[in-house]
């Protein structure tokens, strides 16, 4: 009988869950012709790729082992359960890091030949040869890199995923209860089709679901250049999930989260002994600071903090600059209950909030904002933020 790994995690945002799109919906032509010189530089994969769990990054984690994430929102003052699970194939087990890698290439292929074109994603999407597939994926073609990511294809379709009010629709816009695949089918060059035919050229079929949502462009946007510069599979995938909370935090200027909550989502083992917790991603932490995506992160018992650094602001600054050449569309059909709040990211936020904790690194960021400790102090009064340590 398979086991669940389960867990159970409470939140209080009051939000409408992966609604924020980092891909805008109407861009101006000038905006397109950019985005497309730097194609090769981004990839958009599908929203829920890397804010949900799907893949055990752990290199010594049982793949027989599932996962069952439960956590409680507040959407519109109401309180709602929301589960996701993902259950493995009894022959292949769960997907880990190459399962991610060959999935995130599928979303480049996705976009590079339908969604920057305006074209809808087909039904059965053909990705070329499988030697020019594992090119793109930065492996030398050989018969064991072929054999695993046949595997690797394999995997994703035979993994089944259940969702709970947690599965977001775009082109719905609503959360689904459904049970779904990552991958409907795949086909492999030289494999029979079943009616004794044999296969000319390799293509996946999406689930519908995943489909609707590339279509709807229900997608966030990860530098690819500073993704490979990730010095681990844990920093690949902290990196996604600071992209989309550090902009969900902006207000706060800071992200908290909870060990057992960011350990699930990231697909390794939670421990039970605190040491053991911050050993086990002191190396993504790190990386994340040196690569100055984070200004700091700080451990309060279970529960981390992480303070936004230089490379999360420029983004949120490019970001700030496309929507002032993007009109905003107003033929999108909302439900009644929902509700988007436009967030104005404060780039004061980080470096006010490291001094209220007492930081030595808001030394540095204070000076060139050119401000003093008492400026900085009057600061945190006005923007509510309380001074912890003794001045």
């Amino acid at each position: 009988m398979k086991k669940l790994r389960k867990d159970s995690t409470t939140t209080s945002l009051e939000t409408n869950d992966f609604e924020q799109l980092f891909l805008p919906d109407a861009e101006p032509k000038e905006s397109r012709q950019s985005e497309l010189l730097q194609d090769n530089l981004l990839a958009r994969p599908e929203m829920h790729m890397f804010l949900r769990p799907y893949f055990f990054l752990d290199k010594h984690a049982d793949r027989s082992i599932g996962i069952d994430s439960r956590e409680v929102v507040c959407v519109n003052g109401k309180k709602i359960e929301r589960r996701w699970c993902v259950k493995p194939d009894s022959e292949y087990g769960m997907p880990g890091p190459l399962e991610a890698a060959v999935l995130l290439v599928l979303y480049e292929i996705a976009y590079e030949r339908y969604i920057s074109k305006r074209t809808p994603v087909p039904e059965v999407m053909h990705i070329g040869s499988l030697r020019s597939f594992i090119q793109r994926l930065g492996m030398s073609y050989c018969g064991k890199t072929a054999a695993a990511v046949k595997l690797a294809l394999k995997r994703l379709v035979h993994t089944s995923c259940t969702s709970e009010n947690s599965f977001f629709d775009k082109s719905k816009n609503l959360f689904l209860t459904e049970s779904f695949h990552l991958l409907r089918g795949v086909g492999i060059t030289g494999d029979t089709d079943g009616k004794g035919d044999v296969i000319e050229e390799t293509f996946v079929t999406f689930d519908d679901r995943i489909r609707r949502n590339l279509n709807s462009r229900y997608l966030m946007v990860l530098d690819l250049v500073f993704l490979r510069k990730c010095k681990s599979d844990i920093a690949k995938h902290l990196y996604p999930l600071l992209i989309h909370w550090l902009w969900r935090s902006s207000q706060q200027g800071y992200w908290r989260v909870e060990y057992q909550w960011l350990a699930q989502h990231l697909g390794i083992k939670t421990w039970d002994k605190l040491w053991r917790a911050k050993n086990q991603l002191k190396e993504a932490n790190e990386n994340m600071q040196e690569m100055g995506y984070i200004a700091a992160y700080k451990w309060d018992g279970w529960t981390l903090l992480y303070f936004p650094g230089e490379k999360f602001q420029e983004t949120q600054q490019r970001r700030a600059a496309a929507k002032e050449n993007i009109p905003v569309s107003t033929t999108s059909v909302k439900s009644p209950n929902q509700s988007r709040t436009v967030i104005e990211y404060d780039p004061l936020l980080p470096v006010l909030n490291l001094f209220a904790a007492g930081n030595p690194l808001a030394e540095r960021g204070l000076k060139d904002r050119g401000l003093t400790a008492e400026q900085a102090e009057a600061l945190c009064i006005e923007k509510g933020i309380h001074v912890t340590i003794a001045r």
